[in-house]
């Protein structure tokens, strides 16, 4: 390798690494930063030392025709690319990202020197975006390239190699040595990794791809500077630049792919998703704790301050949350950090010290106090901040936009948010938590399932993930800002559709949204296909959400004529409609049709339509009648008129007995039984005349067509909910209200009762000792 060549082997966001490079950098004074990362930013390198910039953040490089396939590329500001960028603005040198850019294979028809071609015969790897989602990763599924520092560890005698690694290389700052004794330890991990395995697969092969490109990178750097060229990249892959590897032969490693367009930007990165219990296997186990670190390398040599620093912040985290810490408690926590980092051999505590010490001083010995200070102090919270000038996909930078003039602050930990759609600040948050629902942005989860009914208060789970930003990355196609972008995907969607019951659903996003015209659009759309639809339960999907807004409203302008005329034309179909489409039902579906008859009856009920509320009872009689219509459906039905009041409690226990009588088939009569009962546990407590009507029936059964009758009982009232059992079970026992069958003031009554229990209590689904 050329003597202007300096490469520095580092661990990806290790502060000890980072000041250690900083320094070697300082000493060097190269012409050029050659540094591991994505090519297709090297542009944006610079918006780094933008006074904006807050870490974490990330580069995004996406594909500008499959966003989908989008990278994300972290830095922490004790990231030492981070700071090798920062420290090439600052010194005004060049810098540049080598990594492999991002590419698509390619298989031409015909090898030109007659021998394979990469990708020839084999089909393109499913899945890249995944497997490729952090480009720093090491990709493999050798055990020694999968977690080199475990290796380095044990032959140093530990088990640990992320603790060993820490206290051993980040927590300190060391001289300009230290990284050839890096280079040392990797090229003999990497030369045992060779004679461990040399079978090819996917991931070996990427790895001489990107290591290629890198040296190819280097190549072209030295012809353009007279200088050093200081190089920095990722530990493992300082032996493979410095090997002797000849042009042919890295360009005939990258031939049969080709580098694809992509654009990049800088977006906001968190703590979590820096942390390795997030998944990212390049990530460390405590990012907050090493941001304290970097912050503490360049203030003093006393390391005991900045001890007593990080344990001061712990006891106010814990005095925050209603916990007691106190002064003296911080410098004993202090103190016994030090202590145990003398005892236990270690130049200064590390954070297995720390941990130890506030576990017993601070915490006193609690898990859940330690848990708080692990989550915030260790792990953190933070969510970065971009430079508003640095360019970002337009829908980001208008969600970033939005985000300030609202005050609703991105965080990484998830925290709910209650909203008075009363007040105009909490409707406009409403209308763009809503608007990024409809853009498959999910920021916000709306967890109260009344919201948008009247009560002009909405509860919202809040957590900012940052994959979030390659669904707005994909959905600037619909538009350039979040109203456009949100009212384009509606009306995409809506076109698309021909499903009543998603329409409606949909119909009812837009007015969440506040996109009137959208909602008008699919208005129209869920006209067409109700007009086309030959499912009447198709139809009844439509009815439940439309219905709920027009007897709650949405705190947002709405078209209440169109949506009322369009539910009852809606209803008048479903009406004329409905027995029919309750004949020759298997099963699961006449289970499914019971659910939208619910939703039928309860949004008639909610409607208030003189001329439906009419209507409807003498479309469920028809049902009832209808010999042909699914048993669980006629006896839901019942079960409806005589809620409604239009059945009372001799007609319905008439209709019961017709349906339940000898002469009927018995899976028939229970069907009809369990879609009358229809887990109605309570109301059988409340409801004397129900009581007694089921009460009476069962009486009535001779015993052997009871005795048959038992397993399809046991379904329907094995559905009530285990406490309603057992209520009702202590009911027979004291004896019904009126036409009681037990009464536990006849001894004869009580002993036959008594030899029944076990059976009852099987019926209901009611424990033996219960």
């Amino acid at each position: 390798m050329d003597p202007r060549v300096h490469v520095f082997g580092i661990r990806h966001h290790g502060p000890g690494s980072a000041g250690s490079l900083v320094q070697v950098l300082d000493g060097l004074d190269p012409a050029m930063v050659l540094i591991e990362g994505p090519p297709e930013a090297s542009e944006i390198m610079p918006l780094a030392a933008a006074p904006g910039m807050r870490p974490p953040v990330a580069i995004l490089t996406f594909p500008a025709k499959s966003p989908e396939d989008a990278h994300f590329h972290p830095f922490a500001e004790y990231s030492p690319e981070w700071q090798a960028i920062l420290w090439a603005v600052r010194n005004e040198k060049p810098a540049r990202f080598i990594d492999e850019p991002i590419t698509k294979k390619e298989v031409p028809d015909k090898p030109s020197d007659g021998g394979p071609v990469e990708g020839d015969g084999e089909d393109e790897e499913d899945g890249d975006a995944a497997q490729e989602a952090h480009d720093d990763e090491e990709e493999t599924l050798e055990p020694i390239l999968h977690d080199p520092l475990s290796h380095l560890a044990l032959a140093a005698g530990h088990s640990d190699g992320e603790s060993w690694w820490g206290s051993l290389i980040e927590e300190h700052v060391h001289a300009p040595g230290v990284f050839e004794a890096i280079e040392a330890a990797m090229t003999a991990l990497r030369e045992a990794s060779d004679e461990e395995d040399a079978r090819p697969s996917a991931a070996i092969e990427r790895e001489a791809r990107r290591e290629a490109h890198m040296r190819l990178g280097i190549r072209k750097a030295l012809k353009e500077v007279e200088g050093a060229v200081a190089v920095v990249c990722g530990a493992w892959h300082v032996p493979a630049l410095r090997a002797r590897v000849s042009v042919t032969a890295d360009r005939q490693t990258i031939r049969g792919t080709r580098a694809i367009k992509a654009s990049s930007c800088w977006v906001p990165w968190t703590d979590t998703r820096l942390a390795t219990a997030s998944g990212y296997s390049a990530g460390v186990v405590s990012p907050a704790w090493y941001r304290h670190l970097w912050s503490q390398f360049g203030a003093a040599s006393d390391r005991t301050g900045a001890v007593a620093a990080w344990q001061a912040r712990a006891a106010r985290l814990l005095r925050d949350e209603g916990l007691g810490a106190s002064t003296a408690s911080v410098i004993e926590a202090t103190r016994l950090a030090v202590t145990l980092a003398a005892v236990r051999e270690m130049p200064v505590p590390g954070l297995a010290e720390m941990r130890d010490a506030s576990r017993s001083a601070l915490c006193h010995g609690e898990e859940a106090a330690l848990q708080l200070i692990e989550q915030r102090l260790v792990v953190g919270e933070r969510v970065g901040e971009v430079d508003e000038n640095a360019p970002q996909p337009p829908l980001l930078a208008d969600l970033t936009r939005q985000q300030k003039k609202l005050r609703l602050k991105p965080e990484a930990l998830g925290r709910e948010m209650a909203l008075d759609l009363r007040s105009k600040a909490g409707l406009a948050k409403s209308v763009l938590l809503h608007r990024l629902l409809l853009l498959d942005v999910p920021w916000g989860t709306l967890m109260d399932a009344q919201a948008g009914r009247g009560t002009f208060r909405e509860v919202w789970h809040l957590e900012w993930k940052p994959e979030l930003s390659v669904g707005l990355a994909e959905a600037v196609v619909h538009g350039p800002t979040i109203d456009q972008a949100a009212a384009g995907a509606a009306l995409a969607k809506g076109a698309a559709e021909s499903d009543c019951g998603v329409l409606a659903e949909l119909v009812r996003k837009c007015l969440l949204a506040d996109l009137a015209v959208a909602a008008r659009a699919n208005i129209a759309h869920l006209q067409a296909a109700a007009v086309g639809s030959a499912s009447v339960f198709g139809l009844a999907k439509a009815v439940s959400p439309l219905v709920d807004i027009l007897r709650y409203g949405t705190a947002r302008d709405m078209p209440a004529e169109e949506l009322r005329h369009l539910v009852l034309s809606l209803l008048n179909d479903i009406c004329a409609g409905l027995r029919y489409a309750c004949h020759g039902l298997d099963e699961p579906t006449a289970l499914e049709a019971r659910g939208d008859l619910a939703a039928l009856d309860r949004a008639v009920g909610l409607l208030q339509d003189e001329a439906m509320d009419d209507q409807w009872p003498v479309t469920l009689c028809g049902l009832v009648e209808d010999g042909q219509a699914a048993p669980i459906l006629r006896g839901f039905a019942t079960r409806l008129l005589y809620d409604r009041s239009d059945f009372d409690a001799e007609e319905t226990g008439l209709v019961l007995s017709r349906a339940l009588s000898a002469a009927v088939p018995t899976a028939e009569a229970g069907n009809w039984f369990e879609g009358f009962i229809n887990e109605a546990g309570e109301i059988l407590l409340v409801d004397d005349n129900l009581f007694v009507i089921v009460d009476e029936w069962l009486v009535r059964q001779e015993e052997e067509t009871f005795i048959e009758m038992l397993p399809l009982l046991r379904r329907a009232f094995g559905r009530f909910d285990p406490a309603a059992s057992k209520r009702i079970l202590d009911r027979v026992r004291r004896g019904a209200a009126s036409g009681a069958s037990v009464l536990v003031d006849d001894p004869r009554a009580a002993a036959a009762f008594a030899r029944a229990v076990p059976l009852l209590k099987t019926i209901l689904g009611v424990g033996p000792d219960e």
